[in-house]
């Protein structure tokens, strides 16, 4: 059986000496572990290009990163946002033009924690820029710079996560301090946690083969929550 290509979308980080283009390993390594052969798409000069890159694969993952720009949804940034790093405009364009063609073609994707907002951004959506000056009394959902916070997640019943999962909700990591505030048309709300931070979407039409998730799969140990998504992926391009 062919193993299928899955695009991944990489960040841009300027550099003085050599600007990159970089993807983390764990991204790559468990969509190898879930059976599929990973396809890198760094920033692209024409947009155009995206086009015929899309053209050899058979899904996408839409990764994480930093923080949007505010005005991407019409807000300026909040004080809290002061000594947050922003996303590449480089990167930012790249992402808007996958989503665009990805939605456009129906491509199996599954977007992980920025990827999810973006998605959301995308379709007319905004986001809490700060969940703890934004949101009361909120639990803790990032811990510096890593994945050390974890708290519990309920599905809607009856959701994909659920039936994925085959449980009304399950533990999962967390490093983000932004969310989705207000949701995008055609999506709704899938899973979220006691604070009601929403935690992943789903479209309204249950042919879009779309997944969206705020933590991050590719570092959960937890595999419900885990290499069981990135299984679904592979088992939606198969279909």
């Amino acid at each position: 059986m062919r193993k299928p290509v899955i695009a991944v979308n990489v960040s841009f980080y300027p550099i003085e000496t050599m600007n990159r283009s970089v993807v983390g390993s764990s991204y790559t390594d468990i969509i190898q572990r879930a059976g599929g052969i990973p396809f890198l798409i760094p920033p692209q000069v024409e947009m155009t290009h995206l086009d015929r890159l899309l053209h050899f694969t058979d899904g996408f993952v839409m990764v994480g990163g930093y923080d949007l720009d505010p005005q991407r949804y019409g807000e300026e940034p909040i004080p809290a946002m002061e000594n947050i790093t922003i996303q590449d405009p480089r990167r930012a364009a790249n992402d808007f033009g996958l989503l665009e063609r990805v939605i456009g073609n129906r491509i199996p994707t599954l977007a992980i924690c920025l990827g999810m907002q973006q998605l959301n951004v995308f379709l007319g959506g905004s986001l809490y820029q700060d969940i703890p000056s934004q949101i009361e009394k909120p639990l803790v959902h990032k811990i510096e710079e890593w994945y050390d916070a974890r708290h519990e997640v309920e599905f809607e019943k009856g959701s994909l996560l659920q039936k994925l999962t085959g449980t009304c909700c399950t533990e999962t990591n967390s490093a983000h301090h932004q969310s989705v505030k207000q949701l995008c048309d055609g999506f709704h709300v899938t899973a979220w946690t006691a604070d009601n931070v929403i935690e992943a979407m789903e479209p309204d039409d249950p042919a879009l083969p779309i997944l969206a998730i705020q933590w991050h799969p590719e570092f959960e140990t937890n595999d419900l929550a885990g290499v069981r998504l990135f299984e679904w992926l592979m088992d939606r391009i198969r279909r």
